[in-house]
């Protein structure tokens, strides 16, 4: 992706008021001083569709031949089912049940299919894991994954595979014991969460 296209993600999120700063408890019970909102994105549906377009057009030129896009609940849903849409694709989503992801009785068709995975945001690869290990007890083949932001910036490869992301950014995330906002006494921040344990 090139550094324009960069730019351009990242100045979607910020005239959303969707890149925020001070001490934030992530999704994965680490603390950084950086937190994308992508509900913010949500809540704006022209911002949302123009960061998809540009997430579809990378999907086109990497993964043409998949028949489902695959999302985690419950942030990554309109952004999985926008990019079904524009794509033309089938669409379904996982969610937690008694701390394990798994699909609504409801969608029949993914056993054998193939799929590529949307997810919003990338910090530590846990909640794509858990859309893989799902995926794999349905015998479904996992033809990409994908996402809006990285905060990696490129590190943490998902079942060998590259994530492709429409903006990699290597971010700091701290472990608890070794944050320190939290040994400088700044107000710790927990933004919207899905229902995963920290």
């Amino acid at each position: 992706m090139s550094p324009s296209s960069n730019d351009q993600v990242l100045d979607l999120f910020k005239k959303s008021d969707a890149l925020l700063q001070g001490h934030f408890k992530l999704t994965s019970g680490k603390h950084s001083e950086w937190y994308f909102e992508k509900i913010r994105l949500i809540e704006k549906p022209a911002a949302l569709e123009k960061i998809v377009d540009l997430l579809v057009a990378k999907i086109k030129t990497e993964c043409p031949d998949f028949d489902y896009v695959v999302s985690p609940a419950y942030g990554a849903i309109a952004i999985g089912f926008l990019a079904a849409l524009k794509l033309g694709k089938k669409f379904a989503f996982v969610q937690r049940v008694e701390e394990k992801m798994s699909f609504r009785s409801g969608f029949s068709g993914i056993d054998g299919a193939r799929a590529i995975i949307v997810e919003d945001i990338l910090t530590t690869g846990g909640s794509i894991q858990e859309v893989v290990a799902c995926l794999k007890e349905r015998n479904t083949a996992i033809e990409g994954i994908y996402v809006l932001v990285d905060r990696t910036g490129g590190a943490v490869p998902i079942e060998g595979k590259p994530v492709g992301a429409l903006l990699a950014l290597k971010i700091e995330a701290f472990e608890v014991d070794a944050c320190p906002f939290c040994k400088n006494g700044v107000l710790l921040i927990k933004p919207g969460a899905s229902d995963k344990k920290a």
